[in-house]
């Protein structure tokens, strides 16, 4: 079953997320997409033939673009909520936040002054989209597994060891490649971990052995990967970081990759956007560190995305 945001720790610790949203679909502007003055935002997203689907993803019923003299924070410019002031309020859609980069002429003409960033909230939407309608399309992906786990692991190795400097002790950086992956595996994409699947994918990305793996393992329990807290006091305690903590994790993932990255922590659509958006090169996070860090499974994890949303869409 697909997560959303109330299915994660973080989105909890902040009361005020909830009443951001909704006040945001409330007071925000939905932008006529059938009207002839945007059909110059069509054609910009067209000529630049990044993926077949975008086009249609811009056109379909089930996006909104919504502008509002309140922007959103960077977490939330691309997410999935039901349509409150549509006909149908229980109906599910994905929103973009589109009021940095639209803005109407005098004539009513809708232009974008950043198409290269509408782009890239485009693919997060295309993601978004299957991920609520489908996500078997995505979870169960062996390249989405994979490289995706590859990616996350080494992202969140590289703040374990900026914090703790596990890289001068190789065991204890082996061992959070391993646990990371693992953790990928069973909270962002909501798969089973315990499985001899995803301990060989955990165990080929850290290159520890069978044995060793098995030891780590049984240290874990059934709330090791429920959420980002657990996961990080599981992992504390078996590294012996008593230093590491939830609180010092969260300040340097934003500090190091940006402030509208913290949901890819837990969510597999925001962990899905950090990547893509950092693959379409539109530095809406910190895409030079993000780049480095994961290098070619960066490019195979988006490159899968867009092609699973050319036949998904």
């Amino acid at each position: 079953m697909p997560k959303t945001y109330a299915g994660t720790y973080l989105y909890h610790t902040y009361s005020e997320y909830e009443s951001q949203i909704f006040k945001f679909i409330m007071e925000g502007t939905e932008i006529d997409k059938d009207i002839p003055g945007f059909s110059e935002i069509t054609y910009e997203v067209k000529k630049r033939n990044i993926n077949s689907a975008l086009v249609k993803v811009l056109m379909s019923k089930n996006i909104i673009l919504m502008i509002n003299k309140t922007p959103l924070s960077k977490s939330f410019k691309v997410f999935s909520a039901n349509d409150i002031k549509g006909p149908k309020p229980s109906e599910q859609k994905v929103f973009i936040d589109c009021s940095n980069i639209i803005t109407t002429t005098k004539e009513g003409n809708f232009v974008c002054t950043n198409i290269d960033m509408l782009i890239a909230y485009l693919i997060s939407a295309m993601s978004t989209m299957i991920y609520y309608m489908d996500e078997k399309r995505l979870i169960l992906n062996d390249t989405i597994i994979k490289s995706g786990a590859d990616c996350f692991s080494a992202l969140f190795t590289h703040v374990v060891d900026y914090l703790c400097k596990i890289s001068t002790t190789p065991d204890i950086r082996l061992k959070c490649i391993y646990l990371s992956s693992l953790y990928y595996i069973g909270c962002i994409l909501g798969k089973d971990p315990d499985t001899e699947a995803a301990k060989s994918i955990a165990r080929k990305l850290s290159g520890l052995s069978i044995r060793e793996g098995d030891m780590i393992t049984s240290q874990l329990d059934s709330n090791s990967f429920i959420n980002i807290k657990f996961f990080v006091e599981k992992l504390a305690d078996i590294l012996h970081i008593s230093k590491l903590s939830l609180d010092t994790i969260i300040e340097k993932w934003m500090f190091i990759y940006g402030t509208g990255t913290v949901f890819s922590l837990e969510m597999f659509t925001n962990f899905s956007s950090m990547i893509t958006d950092a693959y379409t090169g539109c530095y809406i996070n910190n895409q030079k560190t993000i780049e480095k860090i994961t290098g070619r499974s960066m490019v195979e994890f988006s490159k899968q995305i867009l092609s699973i949303g050319a036949d998904s869409v």
